[in-house]
């Protein structure tokens, strides 16, 4: 795969559209996969549809909700909104039904797929770029259905930030135009996860800064003796660089619009918010020795890049191997000076990855690889760089073993593009016990309400943390019916959908456990109105919920109070986020919340202001930027 054509060459060659193509088609199959099926969103994907209903009316201005939050519990979000913005287009078009969100998710990574195969043509020729389709199908494998299709905030910024490097790669390289590109897609990766914060502003920063060292660098000229005496590379005019650079400015500026306006006109604002977490995290970092740990386990070239997964887990030796014969292969290729590009953009992948370790290093709280999946893109690029370094450094073949070569790369790609197909597309919906949960009850809520009145949705919901309740909202609003939630939830149903008094009628309960439900089934004036039971085998599904309140109650302090039943129904999900549980008891109750849980709806048909006070709705939650 040499890389030593003109560049006016690699610029003039269209075939690089044949393999993003190519590389787009597992996408493609997936989105028609995905119109064959019903889906409910639920939690965070409920969350987010709920803002492509709000729009145009009702534009967000700021992220999905997040792990965020100030001094006083008030729920923050991710940085910003472009999640949302670019995918409305086509979500309406499609029809806006929760298919389309899926479909609008898969054709805006389309979108960040083709340019990044279009960034390395036109920075290392076609042999490199049909390598890098083999690996962005590969990426894209072990992204799979979920960062695909999903609208999960983490998910959608993955090929953004693959964007990004290979943008600030260009500007190193000097295309005067790539600081818009990279503005634009490290704009869309930080709006998407705050978590993207470390690796991005240093990468727009190079991206900005590097046109301007490379034409403060080059040689002046003001003869035509002295421009053949530098082979051209005499310096442009000022204007040549500001006018990309001006074009960024006004890119970031518009990208950033709603954060920005979300700044000047709410208090506390979202940025607020961000800086209160993070100068004051809830937990200690897990330091750097743990972070470190964490990044060698996710780096092996066989690993989470591959097979995609959301454990950090196993042997850190792969990882560092790989991490050696990447690097040892690197130094070759800038020892020989065969490929300086190449040779910038391991520099630039070493940067990014030592960022990267630091940035992890500062995680607090449950570690899951989501929270730095941003991994996995470094790791396919130093595949691809160690690849395309190994053919630098072998023979060149001669043109008849060059045309066979070609050949079987063209068969190869496709070949790959279809296993991939199928394996993305045969893949489950995820959380399928919870949104298969809400296709039951949803429709079977909805027949029992009268549309002229308005209902404030709660759950009493320790299993899913509200997800069920978030998931009627969404499927409630868009059947036409006036429904909102509490104060506190603010940041995930956004400030026009918080209820007080005055503003509901009645009030609709999501209770999940079966234990928690019996109890709701004793109280006067509510009317249960739809009940499931996603669990395939309910006997063993009580004998693991059975076993962790033995494994719990072995583990927990003499003078606590003994775990039972009812209570382990009450920390369930809880056992999961919360740090420090050891690995047997976040795997026994991963099995329940993932085995399904029992959940019914309830209405409470009695006039709000007649209810007595111990059995009213808490409105009066103050860790809420929009208390009643």
């Amino acid at each position: 795969m040499p890389a030593d054509d003109s560049a006016d060459a690699r610029r003039g060659d269209r075939r690089w559209l044949l393999i993003a193509i190519v590389v787009a088609v597992p996408i493609l199959v997936l989105i028609a996969a995905l119109a064959q099926r019903t889906w409910y969103p639920t939690g965070d994907q409920a969350q987010a549809e709920l803002r492509m209903l709000s729009m145009p009316s009702h534009p967000p201005l700021v992220g999905a909700a997040g792990r965020i939050a100030d001094e006083q519990f008030r729920q923050g979000n991710h940085p910003g909104p472009l999640m949302f913005w670019t995918t409305w287009p086509a979500y309406k078009v499609l029809g806006g039904s929760s298919w389309a969100f899926e479909a609008a998710t898969a054709l805006v990574n389309i979108a960040w797929l083709g340019l990044s195969v279009w960034l390395v043509k036109r920075r290392a020729g076609i042999g490199a770029c049909a390598w890098y389709g083999a690996i962005a199908l590969v990426l894209i494998g072990g992204f799979g259905l979920d960062a695909l299709s999903q609208p999960w905030n983490p998910w959608v910024a993955l090929l953004p930030f693959a964007v990004l490097l290979l943008a600030t790669w260009s500007a190193i390289e000097g295309d005067r135009w790539m600081p818009v590109v990279a503005v634009v897609a490290g704009s869309y990766a930080l709006q998407g996860h705050v978590g993207y914060l470390p690796l991005v502003v240093p990468l727009v920063g190079v991206a900005l800064l590097a046109p301007l060292v490379r034409w403060w660098r080059a040689p002046r000229s003001s003869t035509d003796a002295d421009a053949d005496a530098t082979e051209g590379r005499t310096r442009p005019s000022a204007a040549a660089w500001a006018l990309p650079l001006g074009v960024a400015v006004v890119a970031g500026l518009l990208a950033w619009s709603g954060p920005l306006y979300d700044l000047v006109t709410n208090d506390p604002s979202n940025v607020a918010k961000i800086i209160a977490n993070f100068s004051t995290p809830s937990d200690p970092p897990i330091g750097l020795k743990a972070g470190i740990e964490a990044v060698f386990q996710t780096t092996g070239p066989l690993g989470s890049w591959v097979w995609g997964g959301a454990a950090v887990e196993g042997s850190v030796w792969p990882g560092v191997l790989f991490l050696v014969a990447w690097a040892a292969v690197a130094v070759v290729i800038a020892v020989r000076r065969a490929q300086p590009a190449l040779t910038r953009f391991n520099v630039l992948l070493a940067g990014t990855l030592l960022i990267g370790m630091f940035a992890v290093s500062r995680i607090f709280g449950s570690l899951y690889l989501y929270t730095f999946r941003w991994i996995v893109v470094i790791v396919a690029f130093q595949v691809f760089s160690l690849g395309w370094g190994i053919a630098l450094l072998l023979p060149r073949p001669s043109p008849a073993v060059q045309r066979r070569l070609a050949g079987a790369t063209v068969v190869g790609l496709v070949l790959l593009s279809g296993v991939m197909a199928v394996r993305v597309s045969r893949q489950e919906i995820p959380y399928d016990q919870s949104w298969r949960s809400e296709q039951a009850l949803a429709p079977a809520v909805a027949a029992k309400l009268d549309p002229g009145t308005r209902y404030l949705v709660t759950w009493d919901d320790p299993a899913y943390l509200g997800g069920l309740g978030f998931g009627l909202i969404l499927d409630l609003e868009r059947r036409g019916f006036t429904v909102g939630g509490q104060p506190q939830y603010d940041a995930a149903v956004e400030p026009h959908r918080v209820m007080c008094s005055g503003d509901f009628d009645q009030v609709i309960t999501v209770v999940t456990g079966q234990n928690n439900i019996e109890r709701w089934r004793q109280r006067e004036g509510i009317t249960e109105l739809a009940s499931v039971d996603p669990r395939s085998d309910p006997e063993a599904w009580n004998e693991t919920a059975d076993e962790l309140v033995d494994v719990l109650n072995a583990q927990k302090a003499p003078d606590a109070d003994p775990v039972t039943r009812d209570s382990l129904e009450h920390s369930l999900n809880l056992l999961l986020l919360a740090p420090g549980q050891t690995k047997h008891v976040v795997d026994l109750a991963s099995d329940l919340v993932l085995g399904g849980v029992p959940s019914a709806v309830f209405l409470d048909e009695r006039d709000p202001a007649s209810v007595p006070p111990l059995e009213a709705v808490d409105l009066s939650s103050t860790h809420s930027s929009h208390p009643c």
